[in-house]
């Protein structure tokens, strides 16, 4: 049974929080004696707070900071399209 006690900072980690979620990738930010604050990346980056003897249902994989950089260089791609697009379709607004 792993929980969010088991995690540490400086790692990066694919999971599912419980049985029914997605899977998602989130970090460490800090810990205090009782809680954990956690980032989750993706579409967009949010800091959430996780008692740290809550039950993770199933941390799949335990990445470096190289290897989760990597996927999340795959969202800044994805940014600078969209910016590229907006300039695109304000050029044709002119």
């Amino acid at each position: 049974m792993t929980t969010y006690a088991d995690l540490q900072p400086g790692k990066f980690y694919l999971l599912k929080d419980d049985g029914n979620s997605d899977i998602e990738m989130i970090s460490v930010l800090a810990l205090t004696d009782k809680c954990i604050l956690l980032r989750s990346f993706g579409q967009e980056e949010i800091d959430f707070w996780k008692l740290r003897k809550d039950i993770i249902h199933e941390v799949i994989e335990e990445m470096d900071f190289d290897s989760a950089a990597a996927i999340l260089s795959l969202y800044d791609e994805e940014e600078e399209l969209e910016d590229e697009d907006d300039d695109w379709e304000e050029e044709d607004e002119d």
